[in-house]
């Protein structure tokens, strides 16, 4: 078998609107009963199908400019997001080594980020080497392809890390704007 070394594409994008979402999202959270999810401390991924929930729809309205932003650079008019969900992350949790089937982007918005040390991670199999050097910071939206294996490394910072994570697609692509 041949193997191909392809340069993706990544994105990300500060929220500026962070700390008044921040706020209400910490609130949500403790004001309701999560599970844990695998070592995931709490999170509600067992309902992302569910758009209807509270935080969804403020989130929806929040981001829709900076997923119009990633959508106009790939030059699609369609943004859907079929399933979204949040996980904490506190003392020693984390998230293994996964992709995300069935759709073609992922999105990680962090909502508490006490070290950096504990950003998304992502695998390189062309090197076969940890990307662990991308630079996010608390209030970042972060968004790259799904058939990227990544994983969130162990919470060592002894402060909560808490994210909303997810899934896209982009369609209707506008072929006009494409030469060749």
């Amino acid at each position: 078998m041949k193997t191909i070394e392809l340069n993706t594409l990544g994105f990300i994008q500060e929220i500026k609107e962070h700390e008044e979402f921040k706020s209400f999202m910490l609130d949500y959270i403790s004001n309701n009963d999560f599970p844990h999810f695998d070592n995931v401390s709490i999170t509600d991924w067992e309902d992302c199908t569910n758009l209807d929930r509270e935080y969804v729809s403020k989130l929806g309205e929040l981001l829709a400019p900076y997923l119009t932003n990633i959508a106009n650079k790939l030059r699609a008019l369609d943004v859907q997001v079929p399933q979204i969900w949040f996980q904490r992350y506190l003392d020693n949790a984390d998230h293994v080594w996964h992709y995300h089937p069935k759709s073609s982007w992922t999105a990680v918005y962090y909502i508490e980020l006490p070290d950096e040390k504990v950003t998304t991670q992502l695998y390189d199999f062309t090197t076969e080497k940890i990307i662990d050097n991308i630079k996010l910071k608390e209030g970042e939206l972060f968004v790259f392809s799904s058939n990227i294996l990544h994983r969130s490394p162990p919470n060592l910072s002894g402060k909560p890390k808490t994210i909303i994570s997810f899934n896209l697609d982009f369609d209707n692509v506008v072929i006009e704007s494409i030469n060749g």
